[in-house]
């Protein structure tokens, strides 16, 4: 049985995946060098609540990571560039619904490329002064 991450509100993989998107720089702004960057994530025509967004830079820049809303709407700040984005949502298996199991891998509820930097199709120029909205629209 899997359990889907937007059903335990902070279940031990969510927990870390959550701090690991955070580790990787979620950024709420601050930083003068930075524009906003948004967007929506679709999968077959329906919005995805729970994924990560990770906008990698295919230079020298940080990866900047944001979880999509209950509308699959994200948003992130990043310094202008070339970029590749990942998105990824996973379930956790369970056995017993107070515990989930360690054993068992999550099960990748995406199609697989989208995750993989060498073989996602998501690439984009983000600039100073553009409307740097992105909708990422996931297909099989």
């Amino acid at each position: 049985m899997y359990r889907s991450w937007g059903v335990e509100p902070f279940s031990g993989i969510r927990l870390c995946s959550l701090l690991a998107v955070l580790a990787v720089g979620c950024s709420k702004g601050g930083d003068p060098n930075t524009v906003p960057v948004s967007g929506k994530v679709t999968y077959q025509g329906q919005s995805v609540e729970g994924a990560a967004v990770t906008f990698a830079s295919t230079g020298a820049g940080r990866p900047v990571a944001a979880l999509t809303t209950a509308d699959g709407t994200y948003t992130l700040q990043v310094q202008p560039g070339s970029y590749v984005a990942l998105v990824t949502k996973f379930e956790v298996a369970v056995i017993n619904p107070e515990q989930p199991a360690t054993d068992l891998p999550p099960k990748q509820l995406l199609p697989i490329r989208y995750g993989n930097p060498t073989d996602s199709p998501l690439k984009f120029e983000v600039g100073k002064g553009q409307p740097n909205a992105f909708d990422l629209t996931l297909t099989d």
